[in-house]
């Protein structure tokens, strides 16, 4: 991805999270992660993953990536689906703003046929 004013060339985030723990499947999602982003022509994400995480409550890996994009680090985010940050779609939306309110300037979701390959990480994701 070139480098321009409006998008600095800094690497972007990738954010993961699954319920219950999952350590097996969120290695495919890191591996689907990467592949996203090198066909994008971005660096290597880095990612941030909340494993074992409820979307209720404390989310140390949430919470550090929006700290990260407030402070400049990142400006490009990218998530299977809006579903990571939660089920309920008016949580999921919250979780939305506030990266972007942080400075996350765009959201970018894995294509339907990637995000299969990676399998959704949800047998909860409560």
């Amino acid at each position: 991805m070139p480098s321009s004013p409006a998008l600095p060339n800094l690497s972007p985030a990738a954010y993961l999270r699954c319920y219950p723990r999952d350590p097996a499947g969120m290695r495919a999602h890191h591996e689907v992660m990467h592949r996203f982003a090198a066909r994008l022509g971005m660096p290597a994400p880095v990612v941030y993953v909340d494993d074992g995480v409820p979307c209720t409550g404390l989310r140390p890996q949430f919470e550090q990536l929006t700290r990260a994009v407030a402070a400049g680090r990142h400006r490009v985010l990218l998530v299977p689906g809006p579903w990571v940050f939660s089920p309920d779609d008016a949580r999921a939306r919250t979780a939305l703003r506030m990266l972007t309110a942080a400075g996350c300037r765009r959201i970018l979701q894995l294509p339907r046929s990637a995000a299969q390959q990676g399998r959704r990480p949800t047998s909860g994701t409560r």
